[in-house]
Order: C-alpha cells, then sequence, then structure tokens
C-alpha cells in the first residue's frame, strides 16, 4: 500500500472550480465544456475543473485527486434470478462477451449490496457473471452496467491536456497504486506508457473509488476536466482493515471528515493522539494534515481545535491509515448522494 514517504511533492497550491450538474456551459479557461448530447435523458452528468498551478524552477507540483464521476451506465436493469455470482434480467439481447472485451462493472442501486460495485467476468445473452464472492444477490435488486475507467477515458489518448514527452523525466506524471507499490505513467504525445515500458498503457485500470496522483513539472498550469456521469444513489467505498489506501470522494461535492462517518466504521480505531489511532491524512500542498478521532470529534495532530468541519472538495482523495498492528477487517464507507432522487427503470 502506499506510504507517506512517497509525497505527491514538495511544493503545491491548487484550487478547485465549482461543480455543474446537467448545465450547458460555454468552453473557456476554468470551466467545462457541456458534456450531454441532445439533453439528459435519464442520470445528470457533470464536471469538475482541477488546476494544478506551475511549479517553481526545478521542482513539481501535484494532486491527489479522486475521480468523482463513473463513466455512463450502458444498461440499466433488474434482477430476475440469481445463481451464485451469475444473475440473469429478462431478456436484454446481450452479445455474448461484450461487457468482459472491456472491462466493465456491475453495480448494484439497491437491495443488501446497494452501492458497491463488482467487475463483470463473463456473459451470454441474458446472463452476468460477477466477481463476487461472499456477496448477497437478491431478486428484483436494481442495478447498472458501466465500463470502468482508464487512464485514456479519463486524460484522454491521443491528445492530454498534461505535459507529454519522450520519457518521465520530461513528461507530466499520474502515478497509480497496484496494491503493492506505486506505478509512474506518463503520454508520449501518442499514447500513455509506463514507467520502463514501451507498450500502450491506455487501458490502465482506475478504480471507482482509487485515489492517484498527478504530478506537473511544466512551465505553465494544467487544468484538469473530470467528466462523467454522476451517480444519483449510493457509492460504496473499500476501506482497508490494515495498512494504507488513497481513497476518493466518490459524489462531486464537498464534504466534511464528520459528514463522512468513517469514525463510525466497525474497527475504526479512536485515541487520544494520531499516534494511537487511525488516521485520515490530506496534502496541503506540502505535507500531509494528520487528523484522528478521539471518540467525539476530529482533530489534527499538533492542534486541539476541532476538525469536523474541515473540507475534502470534490475531485481529491485522502489517505487513509490505519494504525500499526490493526487487525480490523475491511469495510465499507458509504457515501449518499445528497440530493433527492427517484429510481426509474
Amino acid at each position: 500500500m502506499p506510504t507517506t514517504k512517497a509525497s505527491p511533492s514538495r511544493r503545491s497550491r491548487n484550487r478547485m472550480a465549482p461543480f455543474w450538474l446537467g448545465v450547458a456551459l460555454l468552453s473557456g479557461a476554468g470551466e467545462c465544456a457541456f458534456l450531454g448530447a441532445a439533453g439528459l435523458v435519464s442520470e445528470p452528468v457533470g464536471c469538475v475543473r482541477v488546476v494544478i498551478p506551475s511549479p517553481a524552477t526545478g521542482e513539481t507540483t501535484s494532486k491527489v485527486l479522486g475521480i468523482p464521476f463513473n463513466r455512463a451506465s450502458v444498461f440499466r436493469g433488474i434482477v430476475t434470478s440469481v445463481s451464485g455470482a451469475t444473475i440473469k434480467a429478462g431478456t436484454p439481447a446481450w452479445s455474448s462477451g461484450q461487457f468482459v472485451s472491456e472491462l466493465h462493472y456491475l453495480k448494484f442501486r439497491t437491495g443488501p449490496s446497494a452501492g458497491r460495485y463488482f467487475p463483470v467476468t463473463a456473459n451470454t445473452a441474458d446472463t452476468l457473471t460477477l466477481s463476487a464472492p461472499g456477496v448477497t444477490i437478491a431478486e428484483k435488486q436494481v442495478f447498472e452496467i458501466f465500463p470502468a475507467q482508464t487512464l485514456g477515458s479519463l486524460f484522454g489518448t491521443a491528445s492530454v491536456a498534461l505535459r507529454t514527452g519522450a520519457s518521465e523525466a520530461s513528461a507530466d506524471l499520474v502515478r497509480i497504486h497496484n496494491g503493492t507499490a506505486w506505478n509512474t505513467y506518463f503520454h508520449t504525445g501518442t499514447q500513455w506508457q509506463i514507467s520502463g515500458g514501451t507498450s500502450s498503457q491506455n487501458g490502465t485500470i482506475i478504480r471507482p473509488e482509487q485515489g492517484i496522483i498527478v504530478v506537473a513539472s511544466g512551465t505553465s498550469p494544467v487544468s484538469l476536466a473530470l467528466r462523467g456521469s454522476v451517480s444519483i444513489t449510493s457509492e460504496a467505498s473499500v476501506i482497508p482493515g490494515s495498512g494504507e489506501a488513497l481513497v476518493a470522494n466518490r459524489l462531486p461535492f464537498a464534504t466534511t471528515l464528520s459528514a463522512l462517518k468513517i469514525q463510525s466504521l466497525a474497527g475504526w480505531s479512536k485515541g487520544v493522539s494520531a499516534s494511537v489511532a487511525d488516521n485520515l491524512m490530506s496534502w496541503n500542498g506540502s505535507s500531509w494534515n494528520v487528523y484522528y478521532h478521539t471518540g467525539a470529534r476530529w482533530q489534527m495532530a499538533g492542534s486541539q481545535a476541532s476538525q469536523d468541519g474541515a473540507s475534502l472538495p470534490a475531485g481529491e482523495s485522502l489517505l487513509i491509515r490505519r494504525r500499526d498492528g490493526s487487525t480490523a477487517s475491511a469495510a465499507f464507507l458509504d457515501t449518499a448522494a445528497p440530493f433527492a432522487y427517484t429510481l426509474s427503470e
């Protein structure tokens, strides 16, 4: 898992532009272009723009990103029958294998696993097989299917806003954790590549709750437009029981430490100091702010003031660090949409 020794950069001052929901915008600096086609049929789409300022000479600036959008759903339906991790959904007339040639996720909108997503490992004309060990699936659960986010879908393939170069030494970088270590990617001007490799990495997967790090080293600010489908139901993020993980703010709205309610998860350790409790950590531009819950409120290491209202902006991530020796089980953190909605399939 990631460690704080690999800090994003030594100097970074970032700002967020407003989030726009289902509104046509004029293209221009600091704005996000309109995302829809003729109009919105069902779910809203949105855009969050992140600006990474140009660094001082010889240095870099970074942003710890969390992608608040999924790619647009390609199917929505209701479970009609279940057999283990294989489900049926009436007579949808899918093409065999259409959801596995490119990785797709199924996310339940209702039922005991609402908000959770699972990789589709196989499909026929009317069945889906999921990688969902130990998960309870019931009939009449509403679900959606959407393609996985990738480096190419998020940042572009042939043309990107980041600085390109023939090697990582001359380009902006995207760092993604593979479960063991950080992989570093850069764009050559024609494709994404991994440090030390030459093959295309355009299809590198970014999981929905996975935080990533963007490192800018050019002479101009980098403006990134994060676009996609706005969830109208809850989103569930995996919180590890031990070690560390960079976890995204799943919705395109700012939230607070208190509103996250991560302190209510089973096994979350509270304490009188950061050294004896589980930590939430946010990158402030030059170092990590370290937060812990006392059992009554959030505090920051080195301060006695309440941090319940400390903000996690849209498009950002928190580094979650479980205390040393933690043996808690992984848990799911549910993030509810902060607006009313009605499901109509």
